[in-house]
């Protein structure tokens, strides 16, 4: 992985003003308004998770989602640009250039993390432990790998012009059959069956592990690191194939 290329990237993100608005500022209004609206003061699901502190990590997980599908989605802008053959003139070599996507990815999941659980804890009221606080967000954070690497498989197979339309379906995908937008607990079932199938709902199995008692934390790891391992094979086989 190269630093300085790294810290080039980073900067771009940051100066998109879509990448702060739709990962950073949309999640937290989101939380806002979820709240408002579920009414979440007091109020517990069955497993005795506060509803508040439910739509806080439902919202961390769609800033975790969304940042990383669209950067490693730019990758099909950049094949279309010549960006990436201007790349390969460099010493920057192929692996280089992917593991710097993938370190981008996690980067610019973080901010949301942060603003969302910040907001929860000081506007909505949101009470853990120190210790269950820093489980839950390095959780979340870590729950961004496999949607760094959806991302990635979207730049290396879509066309630029199909590129935005698929991050879209992609969100819209794994944040309502995910467990995002309907909380699994009030579900039905075929909807359940569903969910348990994608990587949101079991990122969001593990996030809650640190406060209260979660029977499948071994079949969340599973199912995540499934999930990280075929992509992981699909954008290895990808670049290997050849790229654009």
């Amino acid at each position: 992985m190269n630093t300085r290329f790294l810290l080039l990237e980073l900067r771009r993100a940051v100066r998109n003003g879509r990448y702060l608005i739709f990962t950073v500022v949309l999640p937290t209004v989101m939380m806002l308004l979820f709240v408002n609206l579920y009414g979440g003061a007091g109020e517990k699901f069955p497993n005795g998770l506060p509803v508040v502190t439910s739509l806080m990590m439902n919202m961390a997980l769609f800033g975790v989602m969304s940042g990383p599908l669209a950067t490693g989605a730019r990758i099909a802008v950049e094949r279309g640009s010549g960006w990436q053959r201007q790349l390969r003139l460099t010493p920057l070599s192929s692996t280089g250039y992917v593991l710097t996507k993938g370190a981008l990815g996690m980067l610019v999941a973080l901010p949301a993390i942060l603003l969302v659980s910040l907001v929860g804890a000081v506007v909505e009221g949101v009470r853990l432990e120190p210790g269950q606080w820093a489980a839950v967000l390095l959780t979340l954070w870590l729950g961004a790998v496999p949607f760094v690497l959806i991302g990635i498989v979207i730049g290396l197979l879509a066309s630029p012009d199909g590129m935005q339309a698929i991050t879209a379906a992609s969100s819209m995908l794994f944040g309502l059959l995910g467990g995002i937008w309907i909380p699994a607990d009030v579900a039905p079932g075929w909807l359940r069956t569903v969910m348990e199938v994608l990587p949101t709902y079991w990122v969001k199995q593990l996030a809650q592990a640190p406060v209260v008692p979660v029977d499948d934390v071994g079949r969340a790891l599973l199912v995540v690191g499934a999930w990280v391992l075929v992509l992981g094979f699909v954008a290895a086989r990808r670049f290997r194939t050849g790229r654009s």
